[in-house]
């Protein structure tokens, strides 16, 4: 005759806990967790993301942002030992929205744990540390060290450019109709660390919409420039259509007499102004 009976509990395993209290775990996916042997919220936080993934066949990533390991710390009531010792993860997502002369035009991060984003403009990597220090909740030793600051006071950038901004002043230039051709005006200084000699540059200037970000490039210039002395350009262009724009300005500067091909001694990209071309002429007003 066939034994029905049920197997005996094995005493020296604890009883299983409720996975399905963890955000992202439903009932075929504790299933799955507990034929792989995964009963407790013990024994899951003492898998890596990496191995639960490979059991469950859930991305790592997914596991990482729901923070199963996590949620299961909390519902065991006290701080496990992982396998790796009390190691937690922090995962970032890091995203450059880079132009097409490489400089970078926005810095985008994502902390998985949290859910949350920063972002800034251009490329600043002490910010980009501090948003991972302070996310990660990282302790003042879990840093690396600072390097050594110099003697001496850092040499000011080889090329610093301001603007671009509209070149009329006052409310007026910061209008414009559509069909006026754009006018807008660029000052920048190269440093004195190129030497005290004249060295060559090259300037262009673009209106970047806000809607689709389509870049509108204005006639470019370039020239010889004396370190140390400031340098004011004023760069005409197409009229532009109806709509908002960010004007955006990029300096090269080249040794003197330099030849095509030869590497730039420094370069700046620098975000300016809001333009605000209107359709008629009567529909301008004061900006607020």
């Amino acid at each position: 005759m066939r034994d029905t009976r049920k197997p005996a509990p094995d005493p020296s395993r604890p009883a299983p806990d409720d996975l399905q209290k963890i955000t992202g775990i439903g009932a075929a996916l504790a299933a799955r967790l507990a034929g792989a042997g995964v009963t407790t919220y013990r024994e899951l936080a003492s898998h890596t993301p990496q191995r639960l993934a490979a059991l469950t066949r859930v991305p790592s990533a997914k596991i990482v942002s729901q923070d199963w390991t996590g949620q299961a710390r909390q519902l065991a009531g006290s701080t496990l030992t992982g396998p790796e010792g009390q190691q937690t993860y922090a995962t970032f997502h890091v995203e450059l929205l880079i132009d097409a002369d490489g400089t970078v035009r926005r810095t985008k991060t994502r902390h998985f744990q949290t859910d949350t984003e920063d972002s800034w403009p251009g490329w600043d990597d002490q910010r980009l540390i501090a948003v991972i220090h302070r996310k990660a909740a990282l302790s003042a030793g879990a840093a690396e060290p600072p390097l050594p600051r110099p003697s001496s006071s850092p040499a000011p950038p080889p090329v610093h450019a301001e603007g671009p901004s509209p070149a009329e002043e006052g409310t007026r230039g910061t209008f414009l109709v559509a069909g006026e051709p754009t006018a807008v005006r660029l000052t920048f200084r190269v440093g004195p660390g190129l030497g005290a000699g004249d060295v060559d540059f090259t300037a262009e200037v673009a209106a970047r919409s806000l809607a689709d970000g389509q870049c509108h490039p204005l006639a470019p210039a370039a020239g010889t420039a004396a370190a140390g002395r400031p340098v004011t350009l004023e760069l005409a262009g197409p009229p532009l259509p109806p709509g908002i724009y960010r004007l955006e300005g990029t300096v090269i500067v080249y040794s003197h007499r330099h030849e095509p091909g030869d590497r730039p001694l420094g370069r700046h990209h620098a975000l300016g102004e809001l333009v605000h071309v209107t359709a008629r002429r009567s529909s301008i007003r004061t900006a607020t």
